[in-house]
């Protein structure tokens, strides 16, 4: 019995894993040189850093930015990167080293900066110290959005996009 729950449980942690493979930007540095692809499979032992890279001498050592689109409670995509208009949409990021190790420190400078329909200067940023963290905007309009996420410290960013219908 207790190798069933052990397996289940792996087997769950494992699917969480693969569902929580981040999103790449277009021009990012990724392998496959698509934008939804991930280094998951990958025979490359050396780690994969994806967006614009941060400058290697940065204060903060953050190297990358990994981005994901974050629903809100309740929001579920109607097809793969398409989600429900008048939706609590956002972004997850977290700030990854040289190493590909997770930087959860305050030390960063981030601007999370929202554009598409309907969306101003003012509705559309968010700033955070935070190098690894999260944003939720409400969204009303269909139509195609990005949200942007850019460490001031290190020059690295990413990007998300995701429509609205």
């Amino acid at each position: 019995m207790k190798h069933k729950v052990a397996i289940a449980t792996l087997a769950a942690a494992a699917a969480l894993t693969v569902c929580a493979a981040p999103v790449h930007a277009e021009g990012s540095s990724d392998i496959f040189g698509s934008a939804g692809s991930s280094d998951l499979g990958s025979s490359s032992k050396k780690q994969q850093h994806y967006g614009k890279l941060g400058r290697a001498d940065a204060p903060n050592g953050v190297r990358s930015i990994n981005v994901w689109v974050l629903p809100g409670n309740g929001v579920k995509a109607v097809e793969s990167g398409v989600y429900p208009r008048n939706s609590q949409i956002g972004v997850k990021w977290n700030s990854v080293i040289q190493t590909g190790e997770e930087v959860g420190s305050d030390e960063c400078k981030m601007t999370v900066k929202l554009t598409g329909p309907k969306v101003t200067a003012k509705n559309g940023t968010a700033k955070s110290k935070f190098c690894t963290s999260r944003k939720l905007f409400r969204l009303k309009a269909a139509g195609d959005y990005s949200i942007t996420v850019t460490d001031a410290v290190s020059g690295a960013s990413n990007a998300i996009k995701f429509t609205l219908r």
